[in-house]
């Protein structure tokens, strides 16, 4: 079958967790009727992403994924959910009314009924029952001493924290709620400072450039508000650790999840680089600036139309004076990119890690871990909440460092597995002269006791590291986490902040949610006592 190029862009425009799968069905289950399933397979997913595997998701699952894929092609079937649960129904349900909005559902289906039942045979009757295990690792030690828990005057009934930062010259603690739409400030003491009221603003990133401030809100925080472009960004000035003057500076952006000043032309004046998550549709953008006035032109250069972007970092790959930008994407094609500077505002991409559409990338660190002067890559992926309401575990979730060998090929030479990675920490905590890394999951795995929501991996020999957790973490759901030096002692601190939402846990877990909104605290921070 040939498609045409609306349906094209259609398939293209994918979601955040991509193309998973299929049903269960047991329409064909001969061996040509397998084989024809992965012919078909290798026709139609390709488009929008690399070819899944059927193991990469349990059989109950791949319904669910399939029944919201198949919107993509036109398919609009709900008979293979009968039986399901009623949240299963439900998800589905609501993300046909999303995509409608969106119009990404073509009015008429994309294959035949007969190839998409062999399609969908072929991936859930491969597919295991239960999800493939993690691979084995060291053992995690539960660790008080090493950081311990400074007490803080910061209060919020059902926290949605979407923002911390650090603000190391002034000694202040900045944290944005997105539920309250509130900006606190704390103190070095942890005592309240000030606030600011922000409403219809979700704060998700904020940067310090000499005595500027700016503050990005991602506009829709649950994409409920499909193809409105409400994010923006804000700007301030600081005068003795106080915040004035803050006003929108830029609007109309895309569900954006990132941004960063560099300067890319070597002129003088930042650019501004976002990261426009979106919904099904996004992009990665360079806003470039009046020379005149230095404001924001409203008109972006875009350099990937790709949805589910997460992060982007400048830095000059190929030293030749020029900063380039490596980028995180995290839907479809999930792959981390690197867009090389021509020195006439152009840019040109290398795909230096691709992964399959349901890796669920969600940070990006860059860090030179062997001191050979070329800058390396930390990866997280941990995305298992979108429209998989069973938080299904995957054994590919996790942290991964890839040395940078030179012309632009990297490898992968550390891997530590971690259920629903959401955020990592680089720093040298022990001032040994090495990085270590700290990290979070939003979706751990909720049977276990107690969940693996944080993990601090001290290297102890060149890239060895051991794993380390602690008790203050357990009764928390964290989806922020921020080094810096909180109490001004010279060293870097954690502050890890929660979100109480019932997303990847209704189905099984909701007895252990109602335990985190009753015990959980909506911030803690970690004082590093490594040295003492």
């Amino acid at each position: 079958m040939q498609f045409t190029e609306t349906q094209k862009k259609i398939l293209r425009a994918s979601l955040s967790l991509a193309f998973f799968g299929l049903s269960s069905s047991l329409w064909g289950q001969s061996e040509a009727g397998l084989q024809k399933g992965r012919e078909l397979a290798t026709q139609y997913c390709v488009i929008c992403h690399e070819l899944p595997s059927p193991d990469l998701l349990p059989k109950e699952s791949w319904e669910v994924a399939l029944a919201y894929m198949g919107l993509f092609l036109g398919v609009v079937d709900y008979s293979y959910l009968e039986g399901d649960s009623e949240l299963a129904m439900d998800t589905v349900e609501l993300r046909e009314e999303l995509l409608r909005a969106a119009n990404l559902v073509p009015a008429q289906p994309a294959i035949s009924n007969g190839d998409w039942q062999a399609l969908r045979t072929y991936y859930v009757s491969s597919a295991p029952d239960a999800a493939v295990p993690q691979l084995s690792r060291l053992e995690i030690v539960e660790d008080a001493t090493s950081f311990t828990v400074l007490p803080t005057q910061y209060r919020m009934e059902r926290a949605i924290t979407s923002m911390i930062h650090i603000d190391e010259a002034n000694g202040l603690l900045l944290i944005g709620d997105s539920g309250s739409e509130l900006l606190t400030i704390l103190d070095r003491k942890m005592s309240f400072y000030d606030g600011l009221a922000t409403p219809d603003m979700y704060l998700v990133d904020a940067e310090m450039k000499g005595d500027q401030i700016f503050l990005l809100s991602i506009g829709d925080l649950f994409a409920s508000r499909i193809g409105h472009k409400l994010g923006s960004l804000m700007q301030g000035k600081e005068i003795g650790g106080v915040y004035i003057d803050m006003k929108v500076v830029l609007e109309g952006l895309h569900r954006p999840s990132d941004f960063a000043l560099a300067d890319l032309d070597n002129d003088g004046m930042d650019e501004l680089l976002v990261s426009n998550f979106g919904e099904y549709t996004g992009n990665f953008s360079i806003y470039r600036r009046n020379p005149e006035s230095g404001n924001f032109l409203t008109e972006p250069q875009v350099l990937s139309s790709q949805p589910g972007i997460v992060k982007s970092e400048p830095h000059d790959f190929n030293d030749d004076g020029l900063l380039d930008i490596v980028v995180l994407m995290s839907d479809a094609r999930e792959n981390v990119s690197i867009f090389i500077n021509q020195g006439d505002g152009s840019f040109s991409q290398k795909i230096v890690v691709e992964q399959h559409p349901s890796f669920g990338y969600t940070g990006l660190e860059l860090r030179d871990f062997n001191s050979d002067g070329l800058m390396d890559l930390v990866t997280i992926n941990g995305d298992s909440g979108d429209s998989d309401p069973y938080n299904t575990l995957k054994r590919d979730h996790g942290i991964r460092v890839y040395l940078n060998r030179g012309e632009l090929q990297f490898e992968m030479v550390y891997f530590y597995p971690m259920f629903g990675a959401y955020g990592v920490e680089v720093e040298d905590f022990d001032q040994d002269g090495d990085y270590d890394m700290a990290a979070i999951s939003y979706h751990p795995d909720f049977a276990q006791t107690p969940p693996e929501n944080f993990v601090y991996l001290e290297q102890t020999s060149p890239l060895a590291f051991a794993p380390k957790t602690h008790p203050a973490t357990y009764d928390g759901r964290w989806l922020r986490i921020e080094s810096g030096d909180v109490d001004g002692d010279g060293d870097k601190d954690l502050v890890l902040g929660a979100a109480y939402l019932p997303v990847g846990m209704r189905a099984s877990h909701l007895d252990r949610f109602q335990e985190l909104l009753q015990k959980g605290v909506p911030l803690l921070v970690l004082e590093n006592r490594l040295k003492d």
